[in-house]
């Protein structure tokens, strides 16, 4: 290093002579197989490569430092895109879920066409060891009032236990104070469905009154009767999963346990039946005699 600080001038003068003789070959086409061409093809070519890979790396890092502002805003914009997209496609189950309710609903809004119908959306639930019931978005503002009823996602989810002006209290099939009329299907035997405090927990409800003659199986489909208030005729309650004989009804009767035809905990959206078909609010909707 001391060499090259000493003789700095000398190494700047044969670096100026190198580029001046390189200047002289390059214009008059000095012949490469001459002395004078072979000494640039020797000497001075490497240096030109050399200058050469120097100024397009700066050209290039130039670019970039030019170019970084647009790079950036580049990447922003892809970042938020993907963002988007991520979040679309975390939407598109929920999406697909809720237009699937939604088509569920309005066949049944197409299998009951004698029936005028509000739709409503579940806002609160309340089940406890007591009770089981749910708030939905809709009241008196909307034509909805007590002792109307609800339908969910294949049949009947329960009905209408107070009312305010945009909100009402749904009992649902599960609360031992909802009961209905009901009939075998398949058999045409009837009875009374009621919820139970017991079943109520693990989403069933019992039906008694059934005549212990009465051909009763697993898989039968229980439907509203037209013996009782509340309800009109033909509404789906549920299906048959056990059958048991009454106890203390001395052998003449028995009840089954049945399985809702809507499950409570995934419902989101209701029909409301717009009609009223009994204002008793407690009736003895079975006669046994």
């Amino acid at each position: 290093m001391e060499f090259l600080r000493k003789h700095k001038r000398l190494f700047l003068a044969i670096g100026i002579t190198i580029c001046f003789i390189s200047i002289i070959v390059t214009v008059t086409g000095v012949a490469p197989t001459s002395f004078l061409g072979r000494v640039f093809g020797h000497v001075v070519t490497p240096l030109q490569r050399g200058a050469s890979s120097a100024t397009n790396w700066i050209s290039g890092r130039w670019a970039v430092l030019v170019n970084s502002g647009q790079i950036l805003a580049e990447n922003a914009a892809l970042r938020e895109e993907n963002t988007r997209l991520i979040n679309e496609n975390q939407r598109l189950p929920h999406l697909e879920n809720e237009n699937l309710r939604l088509n569920i609903l309005l066949e049944m809004v197409q299998r009951y066409p004698h029936l005028e119908m509000v739709g409503a959306r579940i806002i609160g639930q309340n089940p406890n060891d007591w009770e089981s019931c749910f708030t939905i978005n809709k009241g008196t503002n909307h034509g909805i009032y007590p002792n109307m009823i609800v339908l969910g996602f294949g049949g009947i989810l329960g009905r209408i236990d107070d009312a305010g002006a945009n909100h009402a209290r749904v009992v649902s099939i599960r609360d031992h104070r909802f009961a209905a009329a009901a009939m075998n299907a398949r058999t045409e035997d009837i009875g009374t469905v009621r919820g139970n405090l017991v079943l109520g927990q693990d989403g069933l409800m019992r039906m008694d009154y059934i005549v212990a003659t009465a051909s009763f199986m697993v898989g039968d489909r229980i439907y509203t009767s037209d013996h009782g208030a509340f309800f009109p005729q033909g509404l789906l309650l549920g299906t048959v999963v056990s059958v048991h004989p009454s106890p203390g009804g001395g052998g003449l009767t028995q009840y089954a346990i049945i399985q809702p035809a809507v499950d409570l905990d995934r419902v989101d959206f209701v029909l409301i039946v717009n009609e009223l078909f009994g204002d008793d609010p407690d009736p003895r909707i079975f006669d046994e005699e």
